[in-house]
């Protein structure tokens, strides 16, 4: 970033969110480099992941809520739609999640397919409860590791959007523990 484009963020903030979000709004190009790779091991303890995901989505509600103007498709186009797409969906799914299973609920009656995919829904999240206990017994799978993280990003969005709600914000944490 250049260091006249530099603004200075509010303490809640997310740096790695929050200062593009600031160059795209003075105008200026944020330019992906393919060579910039960080790759981060999700965290040992499921809690300690947890807990870290909710503050991250928290703190990324907060400042979308913060930089909502650029979310204006009309006023910001492409970008926006790019914040929209890539941002506030992958935050909110969890709502589309509930949705998705309580239209299934209200339709098992109306046919077999809906019976099918509210089974494979159930099935998704009690596999994700059931993996930590799976993996101890020695029942390691990618796809039980893939439905346990999953349900876990979509839990602790809901659980931050809950808290955003309550107008509650995090600006102090403890550092990855690795």
């Amino acid at each position: 970033m250049r260091k006249e484009l530099y603004i200075p963020m509010k303490p809640d903030q997310l740096p790695d969110f929050v200062l593009p979000l600031h160059v795209v709004d003075q105008g200026y190009r944020v330019v992906y480099d393919p060579k910039a790779v960080l790759q981060e091991p999700a965290l040992k303890q499921s809690g300690d992941e947890y807990r870290m995901r909710v503050r991250v989505a928290l703190r990324a509600f907060w400042a979308l809520l913060d930089m909502r103007h650029l979310l204006s498709l009309r006023r910001n186009g492409l970008f926006a739609w790019q914040l929209w797409s890539h941002k506030v969906l992958r935050y909110i799914c969890f709502m589309f999640l509930a949705a998705a299973w309580i239209a299934n609920l209200m339709l098992l009656r109306q046919g077999i397919g809906y019976q099918v995919f509210f089974i494979f829904q159930n099935a998704g999240y009690v596999l994700a409860l059931a993996a930590p206990t799976l993996n101890k017994i020695g029942l390691n799978s990618r796809l039980f590791s893939l439905a346990r993280y999953f349900a876990l990003l979509n839990l602790a969005s809901a659980h931050a959007f809950c808290k955003l709600l309550m107008g509650k914000k995090q600006t102090l944490w403890t550092p990855r523990k690795g």
